[in-house]
């Protein structure tokens, strides 16, 4: 099964909004770039042999083409028309599947993208992986254009809507590395207290705004 891993990056000054209160921009664009390396650096481990970064930011495309990893920059910079985008490139190249893993989930391992791809590898086949709020953390399609996608708040929910409407069979993958999203202080003590990651390294030597709150 030839499968695409799609990871979406706004941009390295304008990820991260909800931790303004934290970090300054400067500081936000660091962490962003460590974990967007933590996540590629995940997939260069993994059985995924071909992965997209989609950014509408030239210094995203820079950390992309140091993994030798492909790149798209987006008509549309919101993250559902952008990969939307994305999808379609992957049906123009005749990918079997594609796995959609957003930049913020700097935890995840080899081990997670593979058994994703493990889960979905029968055709028709929806796996979703949420995050503590109801979002999705990590999404694989099989086919690429099996459902429509609709990331954002309750997205979770939605994605099994659309997949129920469609007859299509519905996995889930359950992964606490994958849960944590790095979207608030919380999520930033949290990383602190796992080893290896490149984004805990940055984090720890930033000085933020105000003491993060335990």
């Amino acid at each position: 099964m030839r499968v695409l891993a799609i990871v979406p990056v706004k941009g390295l000054y304008v990820s991260k909004k909800r931790l303004s209160n934290v970090l300054s921009p400067e500081k936000r664009k660091e962490l962003t770039a460590a974990m967007l390396r933590d996540v590629l650096g995940a997939l260069e481990w993994s059985s995924v042999r071909e992965v997209l970064v989609v950014s509408p930011d030239s210094a995203v495309k820079k950390i992309a083409d140091e993994h030798g990893f492909s790149f798209l920059v987006p008509r549309d910079a919101g993250l559902n028309a952008s990969l939307r985008e994305a999808i379609e490139y992957a049906v123009q190249k005749r990918v079997d599947a594609v796995l959609i893993l957003p930049v913020d989930v700097p935890l995840v391992s080899p081990h997670d993208a593979d058994k994703l791809v493990e889960l979905g590898s029968e055709p028709s086949t929806v796996v979703l992986s949420g995050s503590l709020d109801g979002g999705t953390n990590a999404l694989f399609l099989h086919p690429a254009d099996v459902i429509p996608i609709c990331f954002g708040k309750g997205s979770f929910y939605r994605h099994i809507e659309e997949a129920l409407e469609r007859d299509v069979k519905l996995r889930f993958y359950f992964s606490k590395e994958i849960m944590l999203d790095i979207d608030s202080g919380d999520d930033l003590n949290k990383l602190l207290e796992v080893k290896g990651a490149e984004s805990k390294q940055v984090f720890k030597q930033l000085k933020p705004l105000k003491e993060v709150g335990r």
